[in-house]
């Protein structure tokens, strides 16, 4: 009698998201590049499933800001959530006045009242970073907004676009504190499953489907 031949294991489709083509270019412009430093032109992102953020001071309402981020961001991400935790950190995230913001990074830019810092391996993996938004000095709106963006940047969206005003990766003064649909699209892309450390333009666009 011939033996059974197991049958095979099925093959998992790739995830190929759908995009829309202003999404795309959106995309290629705050995730593929940089505010400050040298431009990777590639996407640069953390790859765990949960990112833990530790958070230094902030009043009640700024801290409810930040769930509110949390929660938003989390409804868009297939495979990494933010998650705040007392414990060590991926990310420290600080409520400071602005006089104290070099001391807390070293690498801050002066004239800005929020600021990220995110270090990266060789394989453009994020390994850990730093978040500070001011403290003093700023109304309520401008903090969440300034919350909602920066967290969101560290996140690996890092540079400014000067298109958009209702998004919140806009250059020039504008202060929304929710997502835009262009911000959802970027934000459900990264992290689909589609898009990897180090993937360029050419590798995103033949990933998705562009409609």
């Amino acid at each position: 009698m011939p033996s059974a031949v197991p049958s095979a294991t099925p093959s998992v489709a790739p995830v190929r998201p759908s995009i829309s083509k202003a999404g795309l270019a959106y995309f290629f412009t705050v995730a593929l590049r940089s505010q400050y430093g040298t431009d990777a032109d590639v996407a640069t992102m953390w790859v765990q499933p949960e990112v833990t953020v530790r958070v230094h001071g902030g009043t009640k309402r700024s801290r409810s800001c930040l769930n509110k981020v949390v929660a938003d961001f989390n409804a868009l991400t297939a495979t990494t959530d933010l998650t705040l935790t007392g414990g060590t950190p991926d990310i420290e995230f600080y409520f400071a006045p602005v006089t104290k913001f070099r001391s807390i990074e070293p690498h801050y830019v002066p004239g800005n009242d929020g600021f990220f810092y995110v270090h990266w391996s060789s394989g453009f993996e994020m390994t850990s970073g730093t978040v500070m938004i001011r403290s003093t000095g700023i109304g309520e709106r401008a903090r969440c907004h300034l919350i909602r963006a920066e967290l969101t940047r560290a996140m690996g969206m890092a540079n400014n676009s000067g298109k958009y005003p209702d998004s919140i990766f806009y250059g020039r003064y504008s202060t929304p504190t929710r997502y835009s649909s262009l911000d959802k699209e970027v934000i459900r892309l990264l992290y689909s499953g589609a898009v990897h450390p180090g993937d360029d333009k050419k590798s995103i666009t033949r990933a998705v489907t562009v409609r």
